[in-house]
């Protein structure tokens, strides 16, 4: 008898680091704020006044898909969350910089 999904392959570990994330972060006026990393994160809609970069706080790992890397940052005061993307360097993956040469040719 065979397991149900035991004919799928394996992705292997370069697979999974191209595959699009999805965004976890929930905004709503209505909900409290709530941090329940790695599942769901519930944050307001807009950032208020006490939003700033001292404020804001990692939460999780960081994770790189094609080449950018991002985590999520969420304010201690008021639980604001944004996906927060690092800026990228020269020496990153192949994809990353085929991203900018399409990008350098749409601007032209």
């Amino acid at each position: 008898m065979r397991r149900i999904g035991s004919n799928i392959r394996k992705k292997s570990s370069e697979e999974r680091s191209h595959r699009l994330t999805k965004n976890i972060i929930q905004y709503s006026d209505t909900d409290a704020p709530k941090n329940d990393y790695p599942r769901k994160i519930v944050s307001p809609t807009r950032p208020s006044s006490c939003c700033t970069d001292a404020n804001k706080l990692d939460v999780g790992s960081v994770r790189e898909v094609e080449g950018f890397k991002f985590c999520y940052r969420v304010c201690q005061e008021c639980g604001h969350a944004v996906k927060y993307f690092y800026p990228s360097v020269e020496s990153t993956s192949s994809a990353l910089k085929a991203y900018r040469e399409r990008q350098k040719y749409m601007l032209q």
